[in-house]
């Protein structure tokens, strides 16, 4: 009797727990969130993972529309994304949510492309990303435009470096550093 009252206390701990970790979007209680906003101190959190662009028999990305012409940066190229996203650069690492959006090439001169993707966590929080990445430069950084979430209002700057890449399969993990200002 007493192993299952404990049993029992630890799940409805648990359980409470997470609802806790959890924000309300109902739209009342993102009203009510808005009304506090004044009296609300902005925070800033940074953020460290890795995204995957997998390829073979489960690709994580599917193009979309290829331009009519042919060069040798794939111009007018448009991929849809589902790339997940984890803890580590392996992707057996702890799973953190995906990056879920399009790309598309947009430049004559080198592979260059306009991003515009959401990054979706496993808690339900989003971070929305937007802009240019010449994707074989070392470092590239694109601006946080927006959240939801426990970053609501967000934004901020995210710096992509390449943490594997294979041309054979286009099979890649990029590294991710955020830093984030949001409510």
């Amino acid at each position: 009797m007493k192993k299952s009252v404990i049993i029992f206390t630890g799940i409805l701990w648990l359980a409470t727990a997470i609802s806790s970790m959890a924000i309300d979007q109902s739209p009342k209680a993102v009203e009510k969130w808005f009304k506090t906003l004044p009296q609300r101190h902005e925070k800033v959190t940074e953020l460290h993972f890795y995204f995957h662009r997998l390829g073979g028999s489960a690709p994580s990305a599917a193009t979309i529309a290829r331009a009519n012409t042919t060069t040798p940066n794939s111009f007018g190229l448009t991929v849809m994304r589902d790339d997940p996203l984890t803890v580590g650069p392996d992707i057996s690492s702890a799973h953190m949510g995906y990056a879920q959006g399009m790309s598309s090439t947009v430049s004559l001169e080198e592979v260059i492309l306009v991003d515009y993707f959401t990054l979706s966590f496993t808690d339900g929080s989003t971070l929305a990303v937007l802009g240019s990445n010449a994707i074989f430069h070392q470092y590239r950084e694109l601006p946080i435009v927006g959240g939801t979430g426990a970053y609501r209002l967000a934004r901020g700057v995210i710096t992509f470096q390449t943490y594997f890449f294979n041309p054979a399969t286009r099979e890649a993990s990029i590294q991710a550093d955020a830093v984030v200002f949001h409510y």
